[in-house]
């Protein structure tokens, strides 16, 4: 994330809690607990969940196709996944 953009979304959430939810009454804004996450090895967040994602779908059959199923029954083979 940029420098700064943490806080400036919980700013503008809170903001728009305030504006959209509560109708400008701010006297039970303190209730609204807002944290916007910023870990240090976010880069590789998406990579990491991913990893996750096929190490857990690995021996389900339904979630994988191969070539061969590809040029045999071409996009319909995508229906098995559903």
């Amino acid at each position: 994330m940029y420098p700064g953009l943490p806080s400036r979304l919980e700013k503008d959430i809170r903001q728009l809690y305030l504006d959209r939810v509560l109708k400008g009454n701010d006297a039970t804004l303190h209730k609204f607990k807002v944290r916007i996450e910023d870990p240090p090895r976010r880069k590789h967040m998406v990579f990491l969940g991913g990893a996750v994602l096929a190490d857990i779908m690995k021996d389900k059959d339904a979630f994988w196709m191969n070539k061969s199923e590809y040029q045999e029954m071409g996009v319909n083979v995508l229906q098995k996944c559903s």
